[in-house]
């Protein structure tokens, strides 16, 4: 997966998971593949999660900002 100016393979992602894990130890990693939140998209890959909830989508973009983290970085989902 191309982001952010390089080519991201998994050893990259891992250590991005483990550096954030280790601020936050709600984190987590899921494979897109087994939510059906992305089954319409036919590219599969791992997701970092921030282990928040929210009861809306505003609310969590709020939480992307308060946390400095910028519409390429944060996206709520619901997994539902």
């Amino acid at each position: 997966m191309k982001a952010e100016g390089k080519t991201w393979n998994y050893h990259d992602i891992l250590a991005q998971f483990i550096t954030m894990h280790n601020k936050k130890s709600n984190v987590l990693l899921i494979w897109s593949g087994d939510w059906p939140t992305y089954s319409s998209n036919s590219d599969k890959y791992y997701v970092i999660l921030a282990g928040e909830g929210f009861d809306s989508t505003d609310e969590a973009w709020n939480w992307c900002k308060a946390n400095n983290y910028g519409p390429n970085d944060c996206m709520p989902i619901d997994l539902q």
